[in-house]
This record gives structure tokens, sequence and C-alpha cells, in this order.
């Protein structure tokens, strides 16, 4: 791998340079629920034929396929969960719930809108050429795989599992975050800001962030004072703690006062790279020790929101093992024109992006007016890709864009 500090980064370097610096995070097991969200590490096979039995598709009546009947006598009720086997005999019927174990083989389910019933009695109206049967292993039978390594965990995932009994699963480990936010201009979101003092929207937008990925950061608050933060950092300086990301808002700049940099390096971390082509954000540091890695992300609010997005974002799916990770960008119509100017660097515009009637995509760009702006936050879900040096793009243009989430 190389990198140099003084290279003119772009986003997609940055991209690259994070997959690189990034393999799976080790494999853990962890209960059924705590691997919503995370990604299979082992294969998971059927232990058995699905179903293990066969069983009714209709709630009707179970009767031998070779009877002609029309009239037929019934011997039993069987619900869903029931086990009664028996043989039925020419004339005999066992009425049954969908889900319920068949009682024999070669029988035929007939459903209830097929037949009159008079109490314990049935007479067919008429015989349809269907089974009705779900056969046993017809969904999978046994040994074969469910789910491949590498499938990332939802909802219909988890019943899956559930469904086989497979209650530990072996997924990626979440990464281990503290989340570092320096500024003497910063107060709480509960306080009133004194003159000259802000609200800290930053730690709000992380953990929102993270909490998409189940991640639980441990955030720090601190004033702009270099040995605070060294001191808050001792443990990982130490290297008591583990922490395989360390996000620090504030100071990555070059002023008097943005001591990033040289916190990082004092706590033992490679830079990697201080300044990026791209606005906002330009700029963003990246650093290593060992296995794990730092971002110290420009104190502007938008500017977050574009380096989490691009590249937090980036960092976190390759420690999870998505091989290879997937490129982010989608494409869209857009809708409004851009202001008539050109750019020496590349921007990421916020901007939202939407169905329209015939289901293709369209992207509104909202207003911003800086990378401190925070008010096109409201409805962004999107960053609009606009390229250095060129013209920019008019109504109707097919524009690249990356999702607040992957789509």
């Amino acid at each position: 791998m190389t990198s140099s500090t003084t290279q003119d980064w772009t986003a997609d370097a940055v991209r690259r340079l994070l997959v690189e610096l990034c393999p799976p995070l080790p494999a853990e097991t962890v209960p059924l629920p705590a691997a919503l969200g995370r990604r299979l590490r082992q294969a998971v096979l059927a232990p058995e034929d699905l179903p293990p039995f066969d069983r009714s598709a209709m709630d009707g009546f179970a009767i031998r396929w070779d009877d002609p009947g029309p009239r037929f006598q019934i011997v039993d009720r069987l619900r869903a969960g029931d086990w009664r086997p028996r043989q039925l005999q020419p004339g005999q019927a066992v009425a049954i719930a969908t889900g319920a174990a068949l009682p024999a083989a070669d029988l035929q389910v007939v459903p209830r809108e097929f037949v009159e019933e008079h109490g314990d009695t049935i007479l067919l109206r008429s015989r349809p050429a269907e089974r009705f049967i779900r056969r046993r292993g017809e969904d999978a039978p046994a040994g074969r795989l469910l789910a491949p390594a590498g499938t990332l965990v939802g909802p219909g995932t988890l019943a899956l599992l559930a469904s086989v009994g497979h209650l530990q699963p072996t997924v990626t480990r979440r990464p281990r975050v503290w989340h570092l936010v320096t500024g003497n201009e910063l107060v709480e979101p509960a306080r009133s800001p004194n003159p000259g003092q802000i609200r800290d929207s930053n730690s709000t937008l992380v953990r929102a962030f993270l909490a998409r990925w189940n991640i639980e950061p441990l955030q720090l608050r601190l004033p702009e004072d270099e040995h605070v933060a060294l001191a808050a950092l001792e443990p990982i300086r130490r290297q008591s703690e583990p922490v395989d990301l360390l996000l620090i808002s504030g100071g990555a700049s070059v002023g008097p006062h943005d001591f990033t940099r040289r916190l990082l390096e004092q706590c033992g971390y490679e830079i990697l790279l201080h300044k990026i082509r791209t606005r906002p954000g330009r700029p963003l540091i990246v650093a290593r020790r060992g296995p794990a890695l730092a971002f110290g992300l420009p104190g502007n609010p938008l500017a977050h929101f574009v380096c989490l997005h691009l590249y937090v974002r980036t960092a976190l799916l390759a420690w999870d093992g998505a091989r290879p990770v997937p490129e982010p960008w989608q494409t869209a119509t857009l809708a409004d024109s851009l202001p008539e100017s050109t750019s020496a660097h590349e921007v990421f515009w916020p901007a939202r992006w939407e169905l329209d009637p015939d289901g293709r995509a369209r992207i509104v760009p909202l207003r911003w007016q800086s990378s401190g702006d925070l008010t096109a936050l409201a409805t962004a879900n999107a960053l609009l890709r606009v390229p250095a040096e060129t013209v920019p793009p008019q109504a109707g243009s097919r524009v690249a864009f990356l999702p607040d989430a992957p789509v």
C-alpha cells in the first residue's frame, strides 16, 4: 500500500485506499437477534428437509388419492401442530387445516370450497386435479445451502435461521468506535448558546449515522485544548482500550488551533492523507495505527455528512466483509439545473432523490451556502456528484449520486 500526505486525493482514490486498509474484522458467534444488519461469515445449511413432513397447503379435507368418493365420513380433525398418523379407508376423510401434517401417504387435500359439509359427512361438489400438498423437502432438502457466507442478515434472514434452529450465527464483529468532538464554541443541544457559541450537531449526526450499523460509539465532547484532548485519549495512546475506529470532529484544518493531526501522531497514528480534492470536506485526515483507523473530520456539519457517507461508510463496509465493496454510485435524472459556476474541485451537492411516477430515479439539488450550512440536511437523502472542471449539469441530464443508505 502506498499513500502520501502531499498527494491531492480524489474521492475515488480515498475510497480505494480505505478498502485496502480495512480487511474484514474477526468473526464472532452471537445470539440470533444480535445478528441483524451484520454479515454472515459461515454458510448456513438446511439441517433437515424443509418442510420436514408432508403438510396441507389448504384448509380442507384429506382423502385417499385413489378413492373416487364422492361421499366421505370425517374420522378426525387435524390442526397445525397435530401429529396423528393413520391409514384412511375408502370413504373416510380427515378435516385438515393449512400447515397440518398429513396423516398418511398417497392422499389429496380437497379445499373446503369444493365440498358440502353436513356434520361429520362431506359431499364433493367437484374434485380438483391438484393435490394441495406441500411435500417434504420441496423448499430445501437436508444439506442444501440456505444462506451463503457474506449474506447481509436482514429480518427475513433471521426468520429463516430461526425456522431451522440456527440460533448462534457466526458474523463479523462490530467495530469499536470512539468519537471525540472538540471546539470551545460548542454546547450541548439542550443548552441555550451564549453569544459566540453554537449547539453541537456533529455528535448527533455521527451517532445517528453509526446507529444504522447498530454501532454505539463512545462519545466525548471536549474544549479546544490539546492537552485535555490527549488526556481523554490516553487509553487509546497506551492501547489499554481496544478501538478500531477513532473519529475526531473539528481541528482537521491547518489553523493555529487545529491540533487533530498532532493529536493523532501523539497517539501513535500514521497520517496517510491530509487534504482531498473535493468539497465539502477538503481538510479530511485519514490515519492508521496497525489495523486501527482514524478520521479527522472537518468540523462543519455538511462536510461531516459528506465524509461520513463517502469515506467512513466505505471503511465500515470493508470491515464488515462485503467483497467486493460495492460501488456506491447510482444514476438519476437531474430535476433542476445547478448554478453556472465551475469548481476546481469535485463537489458533492446535498440533494434529494426519489422515484418519478414511472419508477425512474430523479434527483433534486438542495440549496446550500457553505459547508457549515445544515439547512439542506433537513430533507437530504443523497449527494449529487459534480465532477471538477466541468460545466455544471443542467435539468434533464443524467447524473451520478450517492444515496445516504445503500439502494
